[in-house]
């Protein structure tokens, strides 16, 4: 999948070019889980989530020492597993809208000049689907318990997918993936928030790309 890593670098090239940020977000705060039972946090978890989101955020694009920023508008559905999304650069300029699903991702608007470099929808809305479908492990996952961490995996894909709970409420704080025992992509979850229903929603989130050397930040700027 070159053309996924061709197309982050374009973007960098084309939008808004600046000097790499660092992570804008606090380290996780991890904490003794001696009395946490992992399947009823697993259960808790999962019924804490929001089931339907709509959120406007922040983006940053990081490749090695240029970064550009951009704000996004996602709306997403994760009892069906469906998702809309539209992205503008800093100055209003709009560069894409798509909607998707866990099987298909379609392009309702993309400027001309991304384009000519691929199959821009796709690569966004894979990372869509990373960072918030399947928050949760299900039931058959096994269950790892460390001091600090308890480590649900469990096949995903043509992989394996490891969810990591932790921090002082002991929710999820990182998805890595792999293939063949190499990892592929990481998400690590920094902060929540709570929507109107007082459900969760990832407020605070980066997507770091280990194949590709992309690091995608997502912070939340407005919950609907």
């Amino acid at each position: 999948m070159k053309y996924h890593f061709r197309l982050f670098i374009f973007l960098l090239l084309f939008l808004s070019l600046a000097g790499c940020r660092s992570i804008p977000f606090k380290d996780i705060n991890y904490v003794a889980l001696g009395d946490v039972d992992p399947e009823k946090l697993r259960q808790e978890f999962q019924e804490s989530l929001a089931k339907k989101i709509e959120v406007i955020n922040s983006i940053v694009f990081q490749y090695k020492w240029q970064s550009f920023s951009a704000l996004g508008y996602t709306r997403l559905d994760l009892e069906n597993n469906t998702f809309q999304v539209s992205c503008m650069n800093p100055v209003g300029v709009k560069l894409f809208e798509l909607t998707g699903s866990r099987h298909e991702i379609k392009a309702t608007f993309v400027l001309k000049e991304l384009l000519q470099r691929g199959d821009l929808p796709r690569a966004v809305g894979e990372d869509i689907r990373r960072i918030y479908f399947d928050l949760a492990p299900t039931q058959e996952a096994n269950i790892k318990k460390e001091k600090y961490r308890i480590i649900f995996s469990q096949p995903y894909g043509q992989g394996q997918m490891k969810y990591i709970f932790g921090g002082p409420q002991c929710w999820l704080i990182e998805k890595q993936y792999f293939e063949k025992k190499r990892k592929i992509w990481s998400v690590y979850y920094y902060d929540y928030t709570l929507d109107k229903d007082s459900k969760l929603c990832p407020a605070g989130v980066v997507l770091k790309h280990h194949r590709f050397g992309y690091n995608l930040i997502i912070r939340l700027k407005e919950v609907r």
